[in-house]
């Protein structure tokens, strides 16, 4: 069964932007992937100690920065001054953790579109999920071409997503291909489902291709293996690596929109 009319019509979505070229979540991150012909970025928001809304991945701040602790601990002001990018490369440092804010008028200055996945602090769903409704309700614009959905792990986030902004799409984080797809996502009310490569094989293929939900398979970087998952069934990869069929004449449009 095919998905008579997918979310995203494009191959490829960015995860966290250009993330193998640039700091992950940063703004340098997305407008390099929008140099690179993508349309679609993926990008993950959680709530700082004093309610404002930031764009890490990491509940803890040390990996991809030079602070340390939880962001859930820290306030907006604290995390505003802490380097996003040395962490990579000495030529990214100084660079800073945007707000959800600053992210939506980037990815619409950019024509983008976007998946904001909720990184909720375990106990305080609805917190965050108020948060970030708010902030879309108010800042994204309502005249834009730009899409977007949300997605998470949290069901429970999910539901609250739905009480709040009902016609808002929206995608479940798994680790696996679950083994009816359709039942599982009426259920939960999403209409994408997201799961892990490392789950994807032949019997997990099989399922996806008969089903009528639309998935995406994080995080594929082989060019070879994105393909395979797309001929297979799959509407969508999510890749740190924008140009992924860079040199595949046969993809070479993966990151553009299809017609229809």
């Amino acid at each position: 069964m095919t998905v008579s009319s997918p979310l995203v019509q494009t191959g490829l979505i960015a995860h966290r932007g250009a993330s193998k070229y640039w700091p992950e979540n940063s703004l340098e991150s997305v407008k390099a992937a929008a140099e690179m012909g993508v349309f679609w970025i993926e990008t993950d928001v959680q709530a700082t100690a004093d309610n404002h809304l930031v764009m890490f991945h990491d509940m803890e701040l040390d990996r991809t920065s030079n602070g340390s602790g939880f962001v859930a601990l820290n306030d907006l002001a604290t995390i505003r001054k802490l380097d996003y990018g040395s962490w990579m490369a000495p030529e990214f440092s100084g660079l800073q953790v945007p707000t959800l804010r600053e992210f939506i008028g980037t990815i619409c200055d950019l024509g983008l579109n976007l998946q904001l996945e909720l990184k909720e602090t375990k106990g305080h769903e609805h917190e965050l999920v108020d948060l970030v409704c708010d902030e879309l309700e108010a800042h994204w614009p309502a005249d834009t071409a730009s899409k977007i959905f949300i997605s998470g792990f949290s069901e429970r986030c999910l539901r609250r997503v739905r009480e709040r902004m009902p016609k808002m799409p929206l995608a479940l984080a798994l680790a696996c291909v679950p083994r009816n797809p359709d039942q599982l996502a009426a259920e939960a009310g999403v209409q994408i489902i997201h799961v892990n490569d490392a789950f994807v094989d032949a019997e997990a293929l099989e399922t996806i291709a008969t089903s009528s939900v639309e998935f995406g398979v994080a995080t594929v970087n082989d060019p070879l293996r994105a393909r395979q998952l797309l001929e297979a069934g799959v509407q969508q990869v999510l890749t740190d690596d924008p140009l992924l069929f860079a040199n595949s004449p046969t993809m070479a449009t993966a990151g553009r929109p299809r017609p229809g």
